[in-house]
């Protein structure tokens, strides 16, 4: 039951460029460390629209549980309106680089596992990022196996493989964008160190399950 993904700083074919000075980039760097208690790599590719297209990973020296208990104290990512928030600072990016900018991945790399969120449609991940971690924290007992096992990887969101025709429906959906935030709060793909395959959360159910899906990829 495989995902595809693909590793923006793994793969130079994608046409990203490792911490690439856009203006205002350092600033924004600087502040998302300092939002998400982490050391940032920012990924960038500008098109000829002038249209920039960000991939942000953040290695935070700290467990899935703490990350958590911080976002729920309001000591962790300020999602909230004000002269900090993550929204904030992505538009104050876009006013000093004068680019249009959205996120085309967002990676938290922590000490025990590592949490991959996709773009799903424009500015889907700005939009839906705080509900993303909110889920988490909703579903954690539950995709932890009841608190025995962590994840390793954790895959927002994945897709369910359907019959031939359905499939490409579905292919076809995930090419133009057609999608809602809805699609976020579906499925999950989950790697443990006890399954040989990754598996799906269902986060309707809050149920782990086995089956093929599709992993979104740009």
């Amino acid at each position: 039951m495989p995902l595809y993904s693909d590793s923006f700083s793994n793969n130079e074919s994608n046409g990203y460029t490792p911490n690439s000075q856009i203006e205002g980039m350092d600033s924004f760097t600087n502040s998302l460390e300092k939002l998400f208690f982490a050391e940032a790599t920012i990924l960038d590719c500008t098109n000829k629209e002038a249209n920039t297209s960000l991939a942000i990973e953040l290695n935070c020296n700290i467990t899935l549980v703490e990350m958590l208990f911080h976002f729920n104290k309001g000591t962790w990512g300020n999602f909230k309106p004000g002269r900090t928030s993550f929204i904030r600072l992505l538009n104050e990016l876009v006013q000093r680089s004068g680019c249009s900018v959205d996120i085309e991945e967002f990676t938290f790399f922590l000490k025990d596992t590592a949490i991959i969120i996709n773009k799903i449609y424009d500015n889907s991940i700005v939009d839906q990022l705080d509900n993303i971690i909110a889920e988490i924290c909703k579903h954690y007992v539950h995709f932890s196996k009841g608190l025995t096992e962590t994840p390793y990887e954790i895959y927002v969101p994945v897709f369910e493989e359907k019959g031939n025709d359905e499939n490409e429906i579905l292919i076809r959906n995930i090419e133009a964008d057609n999608n809602t935030k809805k699609d976020y709060f579906k499925y999950w793909g989950l790697y443990f160190e006890s399954e040989d395959d990754a598996v799906i959360y269902d986060l309707k159910s809050a149920t782990i399950e086995h089956g093929d899906l599709f992993m979104l990829n740009h």
